[in-house]
């Protein structure tokens, strides 16, 4: 192509210049033409700063509900109690029908239902029972421990606090176990009753907290346990007081008016211990043993009610001594110190009794200066036998898992020498060898070489096994099996066991009735 310039002045003639413009617009109209645009970029005023591009922008964040609770920032909020108040249903809303009620001393409180009524059902139609209120078991429970104090001779004084809680669901035939908390300032103490109980059960159970609140008057690492004829001997002795009223059985109406009962009562020469001598007149009395560690089956129907009224002359009996209130608060003071209650007593009542086979014999005198009952006479062999074998049962707790309450069993001696700590072993096994012994006083001649066996068994094992626990080997000294030992002790227990039986005699099976000739 031929371009029109002059060569001296590079000047396009004027004749080229409208071709030139055709030209330059038609290479603009190109990319508009295929569908593409161009970005117009706007040229820089002069003196003025460049401009940064406007980011993309971004996408809106979700909108949340608002929160109705606001969370504490860690570490400001208030820690939560490891142990609710004593005073709890102070703090929380009283339910409709029930109130908390405060004895004179402030010592007892007691919450449940203003006016109970009873269960009802076939059952529970002709059951001794009373309904209790607030307002009575704190009137009951002061009536109780001021009543104690005098029998043992102590002034009133104040002591541990008690908080108890009724149920009206609860059966009367429940168990009322008493709950001991350890604090560092002392002791508290819970009952969960019944609204509907029997009278000597309630006395019973606060019975049982004032002996636990007179023996923890110093601080120890382990529970105090009261010996459970103590327990029911002294709640006969109150209840067999003629002028003392210690349960109001007639609920007030609305909680309005104050527990009160009008009870008028003429005493002339009363006999504390008619009850008892009526009781065991017509039946066998226990022999001391017998009371001081009772089966499950001496504590069950008929052989219970001979055993309240054992415990009853056993405490009536000690009480009587010389000194008997100071000797028995003495024991009881005691009993946090030693492992079993006999050895308090024995320090107790050392001028009067050198071991528990003096005990025995002593408790076998009075029987007989009560009913005329020879304690001494020999058994018969089918008797012998059954006392034999309850000898050598052994009464254990058991608790299918930790929820449950603990449930009344017997172990053999087998079972316990396999599978208890030695200390309770030997505590136990102990007690076991001094019953032998007693009992070979009323054990007919057949039996007798089966209680010396027995006694002979059980203090070699306890000897043996003493040793090997305080054995301290030197060098060159072999420890000794303990296995070996016990499994030889077991294999003698079974073996008598098996002669044993062979004098157990057979049931007797009643005749078939004559059929009727026509």
């Amino acid at each position: 192509m031929d371009l029109c310039f002059d060569r001296i002045a590079c000047v396009p003639r004027p004749g080229c210049r409208a071709w030139l413009l055709t030209v330059v617009f038609g290479l603009a109209g190109i990319p508009a033409a295929l569908g593409q645009a161009e970005p117009i970029v706007p040229k820089p005023q002069p003196g003025a700063e460049p401009t940064k591009p406007e980011p993309a922008p971004k996408p809106p964040k979700p909108v949340l509900p608002p929160r109705t609770v606001q969370p504490k920032p860690p570490g400001k909020g208030a820690p939560a109690p490891k142990r609710l108040p004593v005073d709890i249903n102070r703090l929380l809303k009283s339910r409709a029908g029930y109130k908390t009620a405060r004895s004179l001393s402030g010592q007892f409180m007691a919450y449940g239902p203003i006016s109970p009524k009873r269960r009802g059902g076939i059952l529970d139609a002709n059951a001794d029972t009373i309904l209790i209120a607030p307002d009575h078991v704190v009137v009951t429970a002061e009536r109780v421990r001021n009543a104690l104090f005098r029998q043992l001779g102590l002034p009133a004084m104040p002591g541990s606090k008690l908080m108890m809680r009724l149920n009206p669901a609860m059966s009367h035939r429940a168990t009322v176990p008493v709950v001991t908390d350890r604090h560092i300032n002392g002791y508290t103490y819970e009952l969960t009753l019944p609204s509907e109980i029997e009278s000597d059960k309630l006395v019973r159970a606060l019975v049982q907290v004032t002996l636990l609140d007179l023996a923890n008057r110093k601080p120890q690492l382990r529970d105090t346990e009261i010996p459970l004829w103590m327990t029911v001997g002294f709640t006969q002795v109150l209840l067999a007081q003629p002028d003392l009223v210690l349960v109001l059985s007639r609920p007030e109406q609305d909680g309005n008016a104050m527990a009160m009962e009008e009870v008028v009562k003429n005493v002339r020469r009363h006999d504390s211990l008619a009850g008892v001598r009526a009781r065991l007149r017509g039946r066998r009395a226990f022999d001391f043993s017998e009371i001081a560690m009772p089966s499950p089956a001496h504590l069950r129907g008929e052989n219970w009610r001979d055993f309240q009224a054992c415990s009853h002359l056993l405490v009536d009996r000690l009480l009587a001594v010389r000194a008997g209130g100071v000797r028995l608060q003495n024991m009881i003071r005691q009993l946090p110190d030693n492992m079993n209650w006999q050895t308090s007593f024995l320090k107790v009542y050392g001028d009067f009794f050198a071991d528990m086979l003096g005990v025995e014999k002593w408790w076998a005198v009075t029987i007989v200066q009560l009913t005329g009952q020879n304690q001494y006479q020999n058994w018969t062999l089918g008797e012998a036998v059954e006392k034999l074998e309850n000898l050598l049962k052994l009464p254990a707790e058991v608790r299918l898992n930790n929820a449950d309450s603990p449930l009344e069993a017997e172990v053999t001696l087998q079972q316990a020498i396999r599978g208890w700590d030695f200390a309770v072993q030997k505590q136990t096994l102990e007690m076991k060898i001094n019953q032998l012994l007693i009992a070979r006083m009323k054990m007919p001649r057949q039996l007798l070489p089966f209680v010396n066996e027995y006694g002979r068994i059980l203090q070699n094992y306890v000897a043996t096994r003493q040793r090997i626990e305080l054995f301290k080997p030197r060098r060159g000294q072999a420890r000794p099996r303990l296995a070996p030992m016990v499994d030889e002790a077991v294999r003698q227990l079974d073996s008598v066991d098996r002669r044993l039986v062979l004098f157990k005699p057979e049931p007797t099976t009643p005749a078939p009735a004559a059929l009727p000739q026509n």
